[in-house]
């Protein structure tokens, strides 16, 4: 408001603004008309004037200066310059500005006006009043500061709760948090500014396996007002942080939402003690599965003793009685002879069932590691056929090329024995067997063929296990064990032993010998 000259009701204004004033003296506040001229004369000022500022009016228009003297010198710049704004623009006028009374009370103004363009006889003018706001700015101030104290009660409180708490408008992640506390820090390595500062930050730290997850339960959450999901995030320094995030949407009375309220545990050691106690858990299960296998195999290996072991004890016993009492019983010298030399065969023969089993309970037990040494396995099969006392009148080819590996000698000479033994009890004495190897990539394979009836498909498995015998096999001597052995000898190289189809019929049994990763010592 410019500076009051005159009132109203001087006699050269219109009749009609003169029969206007009784109605604007009675205007709750103080009203006034200010004619638009380069000189800003005020015309009229109600009579409330003394009451809000403790200056009568006649003392305004004694002074120009004395209004924009009581105006607060914080806000003086500010209307001046939007005063000035509208005398051009002449836009409807509207500020909020504090004056000083006479008596040194801070009076809070709203201060608002229209242009009146000339009409008639009339000239333009401003048409304002002046509304004493004290009270509503005392009331707001103290809603703002009552609001502000409990703004920091929350503030205390959620930066004390172990946790991450946060509050984001009602577009959820996609919008920057209005406000997180200090310990996101701490979890993930950026500060409560960055995050707000960059709105897709989480959606970047969510770690690739759970990305998708997280985020349809977010997308889910819109619905279901909040979700509780454990996920992981990738902090700032690599770490992969477990979080479970309990997150609500708050709403007005009538529904509209408002925001969301989060909070973020850090829940990684407990993850990590639930993986924990998870392979705590598997490894008591793989020993108890590993303690009912060694009781299976025991029950299996007292079946073998009583039967396999008793059968060939009993003739040895046999043999030796009547070797013992040749004399008495008149043995002839032929038939000691041939007692002894049966004797000799079921004892070698009980000496191999007694090493296999002693080689299979070390070999479960992991007891035994390949020695490897560099030689030629061409000729150590070659050694090993030649040497062999079960092929007798056999027909065996050996096709076996001079060939270096890294092997242990009497590991891959007992995987062929077996095989050679395994083939001459399960094919007629007409089938030819085959014994080689040839160059793989991954290191050697060594196999032992034959022409007789082949394996069942679904038998092919079974064979390698302990004391296990084809369907179709015939009765024989012997444990069972054999084939197991070789699969366990093929296993402490890195390797697998198998059995497929031979080309042309029967059977080919076959060990894989991968070439060591680093070179022995």
């Amino acid at each position: 408001m410019t500076t009051p000259t005159t009132p109203l009701d001087a006699p050269d204004l219109p009749l009609s603004e003169a029969a206007l004033l009784p109605l604007l003296a009675w205007m709750p506040g103080v009203a006034y008309l200010e004619l638009d001229e380069p000189s800003g004369r005020t015309h009229y000022l109600g009579p409330r004037i003394e009451e809000l500022t403790g200056f009568p009016a006649k003392d305004f228009l004694d002074s120009n200066e004395l209004w924009w003297s009581l105006v607060h010198p914080d806000d003086l710049d500010r209307i001046r310059a939007a005063e000035a704004r509208v005398d051009v623009t002449l836009e409807p006028y509207r500020e909020e500005y504090r004056i000083r009374a006479a008596d040194g009370r801070v009076v809070w103004l709203r201060d608002e006006a229209i242009h009146l363009a000339a009409a008639g006889d009339r000239p333009p003018m401003w048409i304002g009043l002046l509304v004493d706001i004290t009270s509503d700015i005392t009331d707001h101030k103290r809603l703002e500061s009552e609001l502000r104290a409990e703004a920091q009660k929350f503030q205390s409180l959620a930066e004390r709760i172990p946790a991450v708490v946060y509050i984001e408008g009602e577009g959820g992640s996609d919008d920057a948090p209005v406000y997180i506390s200090p310990r996101y820090e701490e979890l993930f390595g950026y500060t409560p500014e960055e995050r707000r500062a960059n709105p897709t930050l989480w959606r970047e730290l969510l770690h690739p396996d759970d990305r998708e997850r997280a985020l349809e339960a977010a997308e889910r959450s819109y619905d279901r007002g909040g979700f509780s999901e454990d996920y992981r995030m990738i902090a700032r320094d690599g770490r992969v942080v477990w979080v479970h995030d309990e997150t609500v949407l708050v709403r007005d009375h009538d529904g509209r939402p408002l925001f969301w309220q989060g909070l973020l545990y850090d829940i990684t050691e407990q993850k990590r003690a639930e993986e924990d106690l998870a392979a705590a858990l598997e490894l008591e299960r793989r020993s108890v599965e590993r303690l009912r296998e060694a009781d299976d195999l025991k029950n299996t290996f007292l079946t073998a003793v009583s039967h396999d072991l008793r059968t060939p004890l009993s003739a040895i016993l046999g043999s030796a009685i009547t070797l013992e009492n040749a004399d008495e019983l008149g043995v002839p010298e032929d038939d000691r002879r041939q007692l002894t030399r049966s004797l000799v065969r079921k004892a070698k023969r009980l000496t191999t069932m007694v090493t296999d089993l002693l080689d299979i309970d070390r070999l479960t037990r992991g007891l035994v590691q390949p020695r490897r040494e560099h030689m030629d396995i061409g000729a150590l099969l070659g050694r090993t056929v030649a040497e062999s006392d079960v092929l007798e009148e056999r027909t065996v080819h050996v096709q076996a090329e001079p060939m270096d590996a890294w092997i242990d000698e009497s590991m891959v000479v007992r995987i062929v024995e077996n095989l050679l033994v395994n083939a001459t009890k399960h094919t007629p004495s007409s089938a030819t067997i085959w014994v080689g190897a040839r160059r793989h990539d991954e290191g050697v394979v060594v196999f032992v063929d034959d022409d007789g009836p082949g394996v069942p498909e679904g038998e092919r498995a079974r064979l390698f296990e302990p004391f296990e015998r084809g369907e179709r096999s015939a009765p024989s001597p012997g444990l069972g064990v054999g084939l197991s052995l070789v699969a366990r000898f093929a296993q402490v190289h890195g390797g697998r032993a198998w059995v497929e189809d031979r080309p042309g019929g029967g059977a080919s049994f076959r060990v894989l010998l991968p070439d060591p990763t680093t070179e022995p010592s």
